[in-house]
């Protein structure tokens, strides 16, 4: 049975999304909360900042909640002090905070919005979909060409190893988290169609090396 409930927003750790949490237990609103790590880091390495946790809620209190979080940032902005950071920010740089908003807290955002406001600057609801969109499509984007590891899969591939397994299934099935809680592959179609060739002629190979060995062990 699929879950009843939808990611809402990461963090980079459970501090940062307290203040989201105590709003949600205010209201009553139900939630849940998982540690988001992917099995291995694109690059194939360990990167301790590609863990999230995520903080998920009933889809039908999506809204609800975007309206109490923008709420009670608006009450806060009010009364911010006035040597914060982003005053000194440009009107571009206040827009690119508003455009990456998976990278900035809540509050960070409604700040921005009321300084551009402040300036003079539309903010208008459709302004901000438009950058949401933009922001969701830049993210939804492939990695980059994984020219090296596609070459180096295929040469262990032939040498019968499980390396070359392991490379062609993660190009193939590696996927990356938006902020709106979908899930996209992480490599281009053409990657990823190398993983497959990889993954079956790893398996090949290293089926072929095992049956090799057992018959000159005969």
């Amino acid at each position: 049975m699929m879950s009843e409930f939808q990611s809402y927003q990461r963090f980079p750790n459970v501090e940062v999304a307290q203040p989201l949490l105590q709003l949600l237990r205010q209201h009553g609103i139900l939630y849940e909360t998982i540690l988001d790590q992917p099995r291995i880091d694109p690059s194939f390495a360990f990167n301790p900042t590609s863990s999230y946790f995520v903080v998920k809620v009933r889809p039908a209190d999506v809204e609800a909640v975007r309206a109490l979080e923008m709420a009670a940032d608006e009450e806060l902005t009010a009364t911010a002090a006035p040597d914060h950071y982003l005053f000194s920010f440009t009107d571009a740089e206040l827009l690119d905070v508003l455009l990456k908003a998976d990278e900035w807290s809540s509050f960070d955002v409604a700040l921005a919005r009321r300084i551009l406001r402040q300036r003079g600057q539309e903010v208008s609801p459709l302004l901000l979909e438009r950058l949401r969109q933009q922001r969701l499509h830049e993210l939804a984007q492939p990695e980059p060409s994984q020219k090296a590891w596609v070459l180096f899969g295929y040469a262990v591939a032939l040498l019968g190893g499980l390396v070359a397994i392991f490379i062609g299934w993660h190009l193939r099935t590696h996927s990356k988290p938006l902020p709106d809680g979908r899930k996209v592959p992480a490599f281009s179609p053409r990657d990823r169609a190398h993983g497959l060739r990889i993954l079956i002629l790893g398996v090949v190979c290293f089926v072929g090396s095992v049956a090799l060995r057992l018959m000159q062990g005969e």
